[in-house]
């Protein structure tokens, strides 16, 4: 993570808001020029931005599904439930979002659904020397070959991330000299509410997983039911006479006519036989069995949010619970905030703000503006406190405040950090908070040189 130095500083750059004697900024060193670039070029590098992975895997992924031959439902080869499928697909889904938020999580993802590709290649490479190898489209190994390439590719930059938030830990903690005070006075006002917020997360996350849990075993109930009366069932075969868009009616070598319910009706073509299972009145073809895609579908759209809200409570949980409970460091730093709430970080020493540190996006309101009708509008993090992809590089950072702070916390990516920040007419010293550092990726909206200053 090395950020793009501003080639000239702006021309209006205010001198910044210095904080206010008191006994939460008596004694607290500044964050120094020299030692805040070691922190920044000791993050990860720029081919490891979530973006270039998540936008390999969504065009792999789309590729492969494009490709991929289509079965056709027959009696040798039925087109029963597929939970392979299934998790494959939940996990590939899972991780378009996993890559940028929760790399923790990609670490044990990307792996598994590589496994279940390649493993799905030889099942189907096995599947066609029945016959021919050939039968195997060329094309789609390759296309799973490109969404192995991209698993690769976003499990190496979830490794540099989180290897580069333990090295800015360490290297934050052994060379920025800050000073530890007792968090209790520190930030009480804004980590006692912090442990809540992870909590609520986690348990949405758990309840959700639950009801996914129970659509996974009442689909596989309905499955083994199945199962068991098809086994018991009488097989009559019997010729396609007419087919409509849910049905097939057939005719049965002793001259009846049956109307049966049909999922692919077109995969029968008129004429051909087709195995019937009949049980008094219940009957089915014999290459359709029960079909469990409603089921499937309420465990994916509830799994994969289940997941990814047990992951971030947990994390949230964990870091502000040791936010909360610890000492934090504190240091002086210079913060440079827009108009929609995103925080540049600098060192104390940047008042030019040539060198931008980290992003930070906060969770509440922050003090832009001295009069409360020149506040041009909050800023907030979304549910992972993560900067949007989205709109990077398309809008100019405009400067609004420029203020001396000191932060509570050791920086680093989806780190949860505190600050006070001088507030006039107010209590000197203002604890506002949280907020979460997000890296400076080169190319961000707040990295160029396209700066200017108001008021």
């Amino acid at each position: 993570m090395s950020p793009t130095p501003l080639p000239t500083s702006p021309p209006s750059v205010p001198a910044p808001v210095r904080l206010p004697a008191g006994p939460l900024t008596d004694g607290v060193p500044g964050w120094r020029s020299a030692d805040a670039a070691a922190w920044a070029a000791a993050g990860p590098g720029r081919w490891a931005r979530p973006l270039w992975s998540v936008l390999a895997l969504l065009v792999t992924v789309v590729v492969a599904i494009v490709v991929e031959p289509v079965p056709v439902c027959g009696d040798a080869t039925p087109c029963g439930p597929d939970w392979y499928g299934l998790v494959q697909t939940a996990l590939a889904i899972g991780l378009l979002h996993w890559n940028a938020r929760l790399p923790e999580l990609t670490l044990v993802a990307a792996p598994t659904v590589a496994v279940l590709v390649v493993a799905g290649y030889f099942t189907e490479a096995g599947a066609a020397s029945g016959g021919a190898l050939g039968e195997v489209s060329v094309v789609s190994v390759a296309a799973n070959a490109a969404v192995v390439a991209a698993l690769v590719l976003g499990w190496a930059a979830a490794l540099a991330r989180l290897t580069a938030r333990r090295r800015q830990r360490l290297l934050f903690v052994r060379t920025s000299g800050a000073t530890a005070l007792p968090s209790a006075l520190a930030a009480a006002p804004v980590t006692a509410a912090l442990p809540k917020r992870g909590a609520y997360r986690l348990a949405a996350g758990l309840l959700l997983c639950a009801v996914a849990a129970a659509a996974t075993l009442l689909g596989l109930r309905g499955v083994h039911a199945d199962e068991d009366r098809a086994a018991r069932a009488t097989r009559t075969e019997a010729e396609v006479t007419h087919r409509s868009d849910m049905s097939l009616t057939l005719r049965t070598e002793d001259g009846r006519r049956i109307v049966v319910d049909a999922v692919y009706p077109e995969d029968q073509r008129l004429g051909t036989t087709v195995t019937v299972l009949e049980d008094g009145r219940w009957r089915r073809l014999a290459a359709e069995p029960y079909d469990a895609v409603g089921w499937q579908l309420l465990a994916l759209v509830t799994g994969l949010p289940g997941i990814s809200l047990t992951g971030t409570g947990l994390r949230t949980l964990r870091r502000s619970l040791a936010l909360r409970r610890g000492d934090p460091p504190a240091l002086r730093v210079l913060q440079a905030v827009d108009g929609e709430g995103t925080a540049t970080l600098h060192a104390t020493d940047d008042t030019a703000l040539r060198t931008p540190l980290s992003v930070c996006n906060w969770d509440s309101f922050f003090p832009y503006g001295e009069d409360p009708e020149e506040v041009p509008g909050k800023g907030g993090a979304d549910e992972e406190g993560e900067e949007d992809e989205g709109d990077a590089g398309e809008d100019e950072f405009t400067l609004v405040s420029l203020r001396e702070t000191v932060m509570f916390g050791v920086p680093y990516e989806g780190a949860p950090v505190v600050f006070v920040v001088p507030v006039p007419d107010r209590a000197p010293g203002t604890v506002v908070g949280p907020a979460v550092v997000q890296p400076l990726w080169s190319g961000s909206r707040v990295s160029g040189s396209d700066c200017s200053a108001t008021g």
